[in-house]
């Protein structure tokens, strides 16, 4: 197989679309936001598995931005849902901007994904360059399709190009919602343990506890019990937050969302080292303001350098939560590095679950139910390149 990119039009945004005769990658210039995966080969439905905002939203510069950005609740937030869809990047905040921040123009969740990004393409892809102003941070992120298989390989820099050491939050805003994950349809897994959910409440319609520890995936209920993390949308009117952390056992960390109507999974796998964190957030037709309009079903599996989306300075206080750092330290002139890849694939009809995925030399392997042989994805140097080995 080949890889092809092009440029095109997504909603009235610019886009590149890389494909292969297995799988399809999308990815926005403005924010750098992947907002399409799609398997193209037998079974894949052409469903796109990141959700899809269903409000209008623009580019960086657009006229019809600032427009967008009033409608939707000014900055700092404004912005960031004014461009926002699929998975977006957090750079180098997770969480809304202290005043300090937002008066120099930082936008919910940093400037990354509300910044012009720069292309270029390669003969398996595209990188993409984006300059952080305030942060004094170069950004870069290569895509690269597999040329024999349904998988994206993604590889980040982070530079620090300012006069002093940054504390940074770098987190993969991943979205997930319908079509593709669903109430009745879906189960998503994690290689998470520990969790602590979100300690501020959401907005009076909190399915969970506040600031209450638990084990995945059986997080507190406000009204007693326990709900299970990996079930999506069970209850209509409420949200939640909840920080998982990685489990500290394994080298190699996955995310794995199933929809059983279709057999079709998506899955990321990534080095526990470069994002300990997968913060589990979930909008279920409770926000009545727009763009929600008591109307949105979206749920995050967002995996990342930091446990919650609580900003700067709360953050720096949760060093020590579940023994593992909550950010990243980047001295001037260092450049940090992150890997992980993408995989979509169609499993056995009778999986309700994935249960958990290895990643070896050459292929991908997903595990399902007990007793059932795994799927194997093929992919020459799976393996080397999460381990940031060079390849041939």
């Amino acid at each position: 197989m080949t890889v092809r990119v092009t440029r095109e039009q997504w909603n009235h945004r610019d886009a590149l679309r890389l494909a292969n005769d297995a799988m399809e990658a999308l990815t926005l210039t403005g924010g750098g936001h992947l907002a399409e995966l799609r398997l193209t080969g037998p079974g894949g439905g052409g469903i796109n598995c990141l959700w899809a905002a269903p409000w209008p939203t623009a580019d960086p510069g657009d006229p019809r931005l600032p427009a967008l950005v009033e409608r939707y609740g000014a900055d700092p937030a404004g912005r960031f849902l004014a461009g926002y869809t699929g998975h977006a990047l957090c750079l180098d905040l997770f969480g809304p901007p202290s005043v300090e921040e937002a008066a120099l123009g930082v936008a919910l969740h940093g400037e990354a994904a509300v910044q012009p990004w720069e292309f270029e393409t390669t003969t398996s892809g595209c990188i993409g360059r984006v300059n952080l102003p305030v942060a004094q941070i170069a950004f870069e992120r290569s895509l690269s399709l597999a040329p024999d298989a349904a998988v994206l390989l993604v590889e980040e820099c982070v530079r620090n190009c300012g006069p002093q050491t940054r504390d940074i939050q770098w987190v993969q805003h991943l979205t997930l919602g319908p079509p593709f994950v669903t109430a009745e349809e879906s189960i998503l897994t994690a290689s998470v343990d520990r969790g602590l959910t979100w300690p501020v409440g959401y907005e009076g319609h909190g399915l969970l506890r506040d600031n209450a520890p638990f084990d995945w995936p059986n997080a507190p209920v406000t009204q007693g019990g326990a709900a299970d993390l990996r079930v999506p949308f069970a209850r209509a009117g409420t949200g939640f937050v909840a920080a998982t952390r990685v489990n500290p056992q394994g080298r190699y960390a996955f995310i794995a969302a199933l929809n059983i109507r279709y057999n079709l999974a998506l899955i990321y796998c990534f080095r526990r080292d470069d994002f300990p964190w997968v913060a589990v957030w979930e909008e279920n037709c409770a926000r009545t303001a727009a763009p929600w309009n008591s109307a949105a079903q979206v749920r995050g599996m967002e995996f990342g350098t930091t446990p919650m989306p609580l900003g700067r300075y709360t953050t720096s206080r949760a060093e020590d939560l579940f023994d593992t750092p909550a950010t990243r330290m980047l001295a001037p002139g260092v450049v940090l590095q992150a890997r992980y890849l993408v995989a979509v694939a169609k499993v056995p009809a009778d999986w309700q679950a994935i249960t958990g995925v290895t990643p070896q030399s050459h292929t991908l392997l997903l595990h399902g139910p007990d007793g059932h042989p795994p799927v194997a994805i093929t992919c020459a140097e799976t393996l080397q390149f999460l381990k940031g080995e060079n390849q041939e």
